[in-house]
């Protein structure tokens, strides 16, 4: 453990907590954290060179805020790269807390050789007072943003017939269609569960022209996922066929659809439509109350040539409410490093991906 960072009223430390101890400290604070700020995810990617840093800030003696960072080596460039997937979480509209966390983060960072933090908050794009204060800080737009930054929330707190009610008509139709036809939905985290989804993960790559991560990456993570207890499988079966799966993981209160995928068989039976209720139902049923379906277009990318503008049509049929958040930024915190990063970073990404048909992050 490093020594603490005194920000008074406010302390910022590192921590070395058990896998319970982060997952309840992440989940508690405001605003309850994210999948990929839980301890399972940070030891998974610790597998592929990034070493975890969890991070949390109290406030007479009662935990206010965390962040687990992954640190990276940005060979050739001396030092390494601080980031926060998808956070941190911390009372955002208390300027006083932000800045003192920042300040205990920049300390840690320094110590560690970091030149550059990057951060992905779930800020939202209107909360104009939030990102006045980051750009205080010195935060800047990173070039691109490495998880989609606009998503479709669904509020699970209304009963299933208010849900039902809150959906588009067709929607409606293509859940009770599909279980007219006979088609059930079912949990499968078994080795042939996970090597269905991944030959339906290539067939539905295929069929919409996505780029996708290797088995070698994608699989290991469904499993770590799996075994922390944190993900599952759910699969649309019909008469011996299995049509359509999604992977689903969970935090708390929070879940998240993470992956979805389908073969090309039975396609008007709807499955993926009873797919997602389903998983709601299964969510709603354990007190999760919070259901993100993860990525959208951005609302200035919302339009019919956008070529997940079918994927935005299909969310959007459960009744959600988009969500736009600000997406990656960055931190210089030893400035010369940190250029010299950010002008070489480009070229060491698509040499990454060349060499080895995937990417860093």
């Amino acid at each position: 453990m490093t020594s603490d960072r005194q920000t008074a009223p406010y302390t910022v430390r590192e921590i070395n907590p058990s896998p319970k101890e982060w997952d309840s400290l992440v989940q508690n604070v405001p605003g309850g954290g994210h999948i990929f700020q839980s301890h399972a995810w940070g030891e998974f990617k610790k597998r592929l060179g990034w070493t975890p840093v969890r991070i949390m800030m109290e406030r007479d003696g009662e935990v206010v805020g965390t962040g687990q960072f992954l640190l990276y080596k940005t060979i050739p460039v001396p030092g390494a790269l601080m980031y926060s997937p998808k956070g941190p979480w911390l009372p955002w509209e208390d300027e006083a807390a932000v800045r003192a966390f920042f300040r205990g983060v920049g300390s840690i960072a320094s110590d560690k050789g970091a030149h550059t933090v990057k951060i992905e908050p779930e800020v939202r794009e209107e909360q104009e007072d939030v990102k006045a204060i980051l750009w205080k800080l010195g935060f800047e737009k990173f070039r691109w943003d490495l998880n989609f930054k606009t998503t479709m929330i669904l509020d699970l707190e209304p009963s299933e017939e208010e849900l039902m009610a809150n959906m588009k008509k067709d929607t409606r139709y293509g859940i009770r269609r599909a279980g007219r036809e006979g088609v059930e939905v079912v949990e499968d985290n078994t080795e042939t569960g996970i090597e269905d989804f991944w030959r339906m993960f290539e067939v539905t790559a295929e069929r919409n022209g996505f780029w996708y991560r290797p088995h070698e990456y994608q699989v290991p993570m469904w499993r770590a996922m799996i075994e922390a207890g944190q993900a599952r499988f759910f699969f649309a079966d019909h008469e011996g066929d299995r049509l359509a799966g999604m992977f689903v993981s969970n935090l708390g209160h929070k879940c998240w659809y993470s992956y979805g995928a389908s073969t090309n068989m039975k396609r008007n039976l709807n499955p993926t439509y009873l797919l997602q209720w389903e998983a709601m139902r299964w969510a709603k049923e354990r007190g999760i109350t919070y259901y993100d379906m993860v990525s959208i277009p951005s609302p200035e990318e919302l339009h019919k040539e956008h070529p997940l503008y079918g994927v935005y049509k299909f969310k959007a049929g459960f009744g959600g409410e988009i969500k736009d958040f600000v997406g990656c930024l960055d931190l210089p915190v030893k400035s010369t490093q940190a250029k010299l990063w950010k002008r070489i970073e480009p070229l060491y990404y698509r040499a990454y991906r060349k060499l080895k048909k995937d990417i860093y992050y």
